[in-house]
């Protein structure tokens, strides 16, 4: 009887960890104000080349544009403070989008459909975004919330179309998750 008293416990703390431990997730809740952001995007050139992305982040919802395009919108933005890196963005209507949506590029123009998504490359000065020709691919968004947190979780396989004529597309792949309860910045910042 002692022996098996005596194992009890440690079954329990190895089922607790064996599950804590699952797929890298944490299955605990965060502690209110803490920020758990994954950003497994990928961006490269025709070429295959990566573009080095900026780590600081904001993960927010706001009015799209105030006093120009007045929709709720879920926004990621991704930048460099020191402006050497490249940055990227995407904005989601949220009253247009249900979990599990599957949305595909080109998309309308920025606040006139579901998604808009931009990706500037400093180094080549290459700026493409979902709604330009030679955009195509998907987007899936399989959950998000505006919170308190702020929460996204999506996948994105996709090109995105250059501004400048022969600037070639970038590619974008991967999946971003996040639970953001503060930024860096204000929700300001426009598309």
């Amino acid at each position: 009887m002692r022996l098996s008293r005596g194992l009890a416990p440690l079954i329990v703390l190895a089922a607790f960890f064996g599950g804590a431990c699952r797929s890298g997730y944490s299955t605990r809740p965060l502690p209110p104000g803490t920020n758990a952001v994954s950003d497994g995007f990928l961006f490269t050139r025709e070429d295959g080349t990566v573009i080095q992305m900026g780590g600081t982040y904001a993960v927010c919802c706001s009015t799209w544009e105030p006093g120009t395009i007045n929709r709720e919108a879920l926004k990621i933005f991704y930048y460099d403070t020191t402006k050497r890196r490249s940055y990227w963005k995407m904005f989601l209507i949220t009253s247009q989008i249900r979990p599990d949506s599957a949305l595909t590029l080109p998309t309308p123009k920025p606040g006139q459909g579901t998604l808009a998504i931009a990706a500037t490359d400093v180094s080549s000065g290459n700026q493409a975004s979902s709604e330009l020709p030679g955009s195509s691919g998907t987007v899936t968004v399989h959950s998000f919330a505006c919170g308190p947190p702020t929460s996204i979780d999506a996948t994105v396989d996709a090109y995105l179309g250059s501004k400048a004529p022969g600037g070639g597309r970038i590619r974008m792949r991967g999946r971003f998750t996040g639970t953001v309860y503060t930024n860096p910045i204000s929700c300001v910042f426009t598309f």
